[in-house]
C-alpha cells in the first residue's frame, strides 16, 4: 500500500512502528524519505508523540543484540538426530512384547491414552508459579525469558505462547524480570513486545531488565536496561528510560518519580536489602508482605517516620529485624508470627 493511500490520522504509536516505511526512514534506510516525514509531521501535529515514541522503540530494538537458542543449530540437530536412533533402537527392542500386551490390556491402554490426551490439552492452558512468604524462585518462561519471584508473590501465563502475538504474563507481588529480545533485526513487529499486567497498568517491554512491586494499592517500577512504556486501560502514561523509578498509586491513579534507584530495588533478588530512602514504617510494611509477620509499632508517630542508609544482608527476616533493632535500640517482643515493636 502506498504511504498516500494510509489514513495517518488514525495513527497510532503500534501504527508507525509497525508502518515498514518509517522503519526504513528511522534507520535511515531510504534518506529520500526525510522530507516526506517531516511534512507529515507538520501536518499532523499530534502525531508527533507517537511517532517520536515509535521511532525510540525502532532505535532500541534495532540496537539489541537479537535473540539466539542456548542450544546452536548445529548442535540441536545432532542431539535431534541422536535421540530419533535410540528412539528407533528401543522401538525395534520393544515393539513385539509390547504389542501383544496392548492386545491383553487394551482397556487399560484406552485410559492410559485418555489420560495422555488429557494432559495434552491442559498444556495448553494456564501456568502459574507462587512463592510462600520468605522464599523466592526463579522461573523460566517459554522464550528464555527468566522471573525472580519474591516472598508471597505469583505469576501466570499460557503455557504456549504464540508467534504472531505479544508474550502476556500476569503478575501480584514482587518481581524482577530479565526479558529476551525476540525479535529478528529488520522486522520490526508489536508481536515481540512483552507485557506485563499488573494492578490496573499494563508494561510493555522489548529487550529489558526491569523490577515491579505490586503490594497495598502501590506498584513501583524500576527500569535498569532497555526501555518500557507504562499504560492504563490502553491508554499511554509514560514510557521509562534505564535509570528511572516510579511509583502508582491505584485509588489517585496518580504516577511518581521515586527517589530510591532501580539498582537498589533489585538488591532482594542477591539477598540485601538497600536501606536508602526507607522509613521504619516502610520496612515494617516489607517484613509483613515478605515474611508474613503481623506487626505492631509503638511509640510517637515520627518514629515509624525515622530513615536508615546502607545496605544490610537480607538472607532472612531475621537479619532485618537485627540491623532495626541495633540501630533503632528499639525492643522486639514475639510472639509466633505476631511482633510488637517498641523503643527501648
Amino acid at each position: 500500500m502506498e504511504k498516500q493511500d494510509r489514513n495517518y490520522a488514525r495513527y497510532t504509536t503500534a501504527s508507525f512502528f509497525e508502518d515498514d516505511e518509517f522503519t526504513r526512514h528511522v534507520l535511515k534506510w531510504d534518506e529520500n524519505a526525510k522530507t516526506w516525514w517531516e511534512e507529515l509531521s507538520a501536518q499532523y501535529p499530534d502525531k508527533r508523540a507517537s511517532m517520536e515514541e515509535a521511532r525510540a522503540w525502532i532505535l532500541l530494538l534495532n540496537n539489541q543484540q537479537a535473540y539466539t537458542p542456548a542450544t546452536g543449530q548445529s548442535r540441536l540437530w545432532s542431539n535431534i538426530s541422536g535421540e530419533i536412533a535410540v528412539y528407533e533402537q528401543r522401538r525395534q527392542r520393544y515393539y513385539r512384547p509390547l504389542k501383544l500386551i496392548f492386545r491383553w490390556t487394551a482397556a487399560a491402554a484406552a485410559v492410559v491414552m485418555s489420560m495422555l490426551f488429557i494432559r495434552e490439552l491442559s498444556s495448553h492452558g494456564e501456568k502459574s508459579y507462587r512463592t510462600v512468604f520468605g522464599n523466592h524462585q526463579q522461573v523460566l518462561l517459554p522464550d528464555e525469558s527468566i522471573v525472580t519471584l519474591n516472598g508471597n508473590s505469583s505469576i501466570h501465563y499460557a503455557r504456549s505462547w504464540k508467534t504472531d502475538k505479544p508474550r502476556e504474563i500476569w503478575l501480584n507481588g514482587e518481581a524482577y524480570f530479565e526479558v529476551r529480545h525476540v525479535a529478528i533485526k529488520n522486522r520490526l513487529q508489536q508481536s515481540d513486545s512483552f507485557h506485563v499486567h499488573v494492578s490496573d497498568l499494563s508494561l510493555t517491554v522489548l529487550g529489558t531488565k526491569f523490577n515491579v512491586r505490586n503490594r497495598r494499592g502501590h506498584t513501583e517500577i524500576s527500569l535498569l536496561e532497555g526501555s518500557l512504556r507504562i499504560e492504563k486501560a490502553g491508554v499511554f502514561i509514560k514510557v521509562l528510560r534505564p535509570g528511572e523509578a516510579f511509583a502508582y498509586d491505584s485509588s489517585k491513579q496518580q504516577l511518581t518519580a521515586m527517589d530510591r534507584k532501580p539498582q537498589a530495588n533489585k538488591a532482594w533478588t542477591v539477598n540485601e536489602l538497600d536501606l536508602d530512602g526507607y522509613s521504619l514504617r516502610e520496612i515494617i510494611d516489607l517484613l509483613e508482605d515478605n515474611y508474613g509477620y503481623e506487626i505492631i509499632l509503638e511509640g510517637p508517630p515520627e518514629l515509624a517516620q525515622k530513615r536508615l542508609s546502607g545496605t544490610v544482608p537480607a538472607n532472612s527476616a531475621e537479619d532485618i529485624l537485627f540491623v532495626v533493632r541495633k540501630i533503632f535500640n528499639l525492643k522486639i517482643r514475639r510472639e509466633a508470627n505476631h511482633l510488637i515493636i517498641s523503643q527501648n
